[in-house]
């Protein structure tokens, strides 16, 4: 009896034995490998190399704005246009250059403004195909290729010319107006012309119906530099014939000139804001204004390579109402709109100063 208890025991213990050793997890060693060693060297050596030195990189200069001027040009158009570029290259991030020659033109440019005289625009445009050149108030350069144009026919002269001559007889009893113009110059022709036609568009036949009776409108020209006693003769043959208003092309007379035609009691239109000593008989100004065009296209001229064709914008300003009410002055504005819309021709050839 007390073998089998023994032997039962022996068994139990063989089990339990057993059972004991499964529940020993089993440890894994991983196999060994050439490759560990190398990744881990390769990884430390990554990790402790300096990193490559910065390279310098050149940063683009802004793009340029350039006004080719040539020494002929006019002082006072160069300086207005400078200001004027100036303002608007800046306002774009662009540099700005007024040059004399046309010299070096790379990629950074952007456009060439060019004032009259021509510097030879046709040849500067071929040779430069990548770059936009705008022609201003050159006569005979048209918008094509990589050129646009502002004033391709200079700047209106019988415009400012045929304007003024219908404001005159519009405010003048018995159609008593003169002009006096340059002598020596188409524009100077075109301006005088298109004053005349300018009257007798408003007031035809213009005879008054008082006497003194004379043919009006009537015209009186200067050379180019004529001095006070010049400007006094050609003053003098309107006021003998009892001229009442007087257009004075600009560049024909000076100061002498208007204020001999102030003190005499005409009324005077000019191109220009008037100077305090001849004010009291100023009626108004009239001129084209190509910065304001140049303004209203900027956007499309450096989005543009080329073939943009801009007129002269034609402007009535510095009006005195004494002598010009709004309703005459509405009358002159509609005028004016008519000739800008090519409704009404001038019939003067701008370019000869001839009729058509």
């Amino acid at each position: 009896m007390k073998s089998k208890v023994a032997f039962l025991l022996l068994i139990v213990l063989a089990v339990f034995s057993i059972l004991l050793a499964g529940c020993v997890p089993a440890v894994s060693t991983p196999p060994a490998t050439d490759e560990a060693p190398d990744v881990a060297l390769t990884q430390i050596a990554q990790a402790t190399e300096a990193p490559p030195p910065p390279t310098a990189t050149s940063t683009p200069l802004p793009g340029l704005v350039i006004l080719l001027a040539q020494a002929e040009a006019q002082p006072e158009q160069v300086q207005a246009f400078q200001t004027t570029l100036a303002e608007l290259a800046a306002q774009d991030g662009l540099r700005f250059e007024t040059r004399a020659q046309a010299g070096e033109l790379d990629e950074s440019v952007r456009i060439v403004v060019v004032l009259a005289p021509d510097p030879g625009l046709a040849s500067l445009a071929v040779a430069h195909p990548q770059i936009h050149f705008l022609s201003v108030a050159i006569p005979g350069v048209q918008a094509q290729g990589n050129i646009s144009a502002l004033a391709s026919q200079g700047e209106r002269p019988d415009w400012q010319g045929f304007l003024a001559g219908y404001l005159a007889a519009v405010i003048t009893e018995n159609w008593r107006v003169g002009v006096i113009s340059r002598s020596d110059s188409p524009a100077g022709n075109a301006a005088r012309l298109g004053f005349t036609n300018g009257a007798i568009f408003f007031c035809g036949l213009c005879r008054p119906a008082v006497p003194p009776f004379f043919q009006y409108p009537l015209s009186a020209t200067l050379a180019a530099g004529a001095g006070p006693e010049a400007q006094q003769v050609a003053a003098d043959s309107l006021l003998n014939s009892v001229v009442q208003t007087v257009y004075v092309f600009p560049g024909a007379g000076d100061n002498f000139l208007l204020e001999y035609l102030a003190k005499a009691g005409v009324r005077i239109i000019g191109g220009s804001a008037p100077a305090p000593e001849f004010r009291a008989r100023w009626v108004a100004a009239i001129h084209s204004n190509l910065l304001s065009v140049l303004r209203e296209s900027w956007d499309d001229l450096l989005g543009s390579s080329g073939g943009l064709s801009l007129s002269p914008a034609l402007e009535i300003s510095d009006v005195n109402s004494e002598f010009l009410s709004p309703g005459r002055l509405r009358l002159v504005d509609q005028m004016r709109q008519d000739l800008l819309s090519d409704f009404i021709d001038t019939g003067v050839d701008p370019l000869s100063g001839e009729a058509r």
